[in-house]
């Protein structure tokens, strides 16, 4: 019962910096920049802190959920994304749609590893 309470308290979290961040970085001529961002935000930090120094120092694997099944699962957004990616398409801005999409999948991996190599740069040194 406890996991799920630590769950929802960091989901509150991440969902409100999600909405908070969606206000502060408005849609730019209707390319979803905020959705695009706390996403990338979130694969940087699951990456590198949740699967890497939350891992690595001693706490408890309750913080380790909280933090990566709480907090960044509310922080990122597949369903907005989806959503914003159909608002594209059906304001017949194919092109848009097209580079969100890349930024999305590319980017996010892009911030995974940058999240990877961030991680063992600390590490080696």
């Amino acid at each position: 019962m406890l996991d799920y309470l630590v769950i929802a308290f960091f989901a509150f979290i991440g969902g409100t910096a999600r909405y908070w961040l969606g206000v502060w970085i408005p849609a730019v001529s209707g390319f979803p920049l905020g959705t695009l961002l706390v996403n990338l935000l979130g694969c940087f930090i699951f990456s590198w802190l949740v699967k890497h120094i939350l891992s690595d120092i001693d706490v408890s694997a309750r913080l380790v959920l909280g933090v990566g099944v709480g907090f960044c699962g509310a922080l990122t957004t597949f369903s907005s994304f989806a959503l914003d990616t159909m608002k594209l398409v059906q304001s017949d801005q194919i092109g848009l749609a097209f580079i969100y999409l890349l930024l999305s999948f590319f980017g996010g991996l892009a911030m995974t590893v940058l999240g990877e190599i961030i991680y063992h740069r600390k590490v080696t040194d």
